[in-house]
């Protein structure tokens, strides 16, 4: 599998939501924010977590 097999799943996954987030921009908004939420909690749980471990 190649980069440019990848682009395009990727292209097959996002389109959906991407149409969603145009007519509702209030919903993309709030999922775009629960994803970075996401990766930031698990970012400083990692940092804060990985001494006591």
């Amino acid at each position: 599998m190649s980069a440019a097999t990848g682009i395009v799943y990727l292209d097959f996954l996002v389109r959906p939501f991407l149409k969603v987030a145009m007519k509702f921009p209030a919903i993309g908004l709030f999922v775009l924010f629960v994803i970075y939420a996401a990766i930031g909690y698990v970012a400083l749980k990692s940092a804060f977590l990985s001494d006591h471990t």
